[in-house]
């Protein structure tokens, strides 16, 4: 696995009361197309080349590694708002829910009313019948007692 490497050199500026700039040499390794290294330590020539690749992927390890959790932490907020939308949602349907459930148990009273009502319509009636029936048949028998008699 080689890396190839860029050499820049930039300047950084001292304070006002020392005069001149700082030069530095910083070593930038492109490891994949667009993701390149910095690094800006003076760099040993003699240096391992084994213990240069061994920093070069734990700085990529480490950079891939917050860049997944940035992208986790990114679907985890995702993932919540959908969640808090369909919340919002549900909670909005159960309101609807138990206002259709409050005005069918009110349809449903007014109705066992209205049958109580007729039921006891009904059994006044059959009273009334049965008592008409019966004032019917003692007329019947007065009726005939009366046309046997004569």
């Amino acid at each position: 696995m080689s890396f190839p490497v860029i050499a820049t050199s930039s300047g950084v500026p001292r304070s006002d009361s020392q005069a001149g700039e700082k030069k530095g040499v910083y070593l930038q390794y492109e490891v994949k197309p667009g993701f390149t290294i910095r690094r800006r330590h003076n760099i040993d020539p003699a240096m391992d080349p084994k213990k240069l690749k061994r920093i070069i992927a734990n700085r990529v390890s480490a950079q891939n590694s917050r860049l997944k959790k940035v992208i986790y932490l990114d679907s985890l907020v995702k993932r919540s708002m959908e969640l808090e939308r369909r919340r919002k949602k549900l909670c909005s349907k159960i309101e609807i829910a138990i206002e259709e459930k409050q005005y069918q148990e009110n349809e449903q009273k007014k109705l066992n009313e209205n049958i109580s009502a007729r039921l006891q319509d009904c059994i006044d009636k059959d009273g009334i019948t049965d008592v008409n029936k019966s004032e019917i048949e003692m007329l019947e028998k007065n009726i005939a007692l009366i046309t046997n008699l004569t």
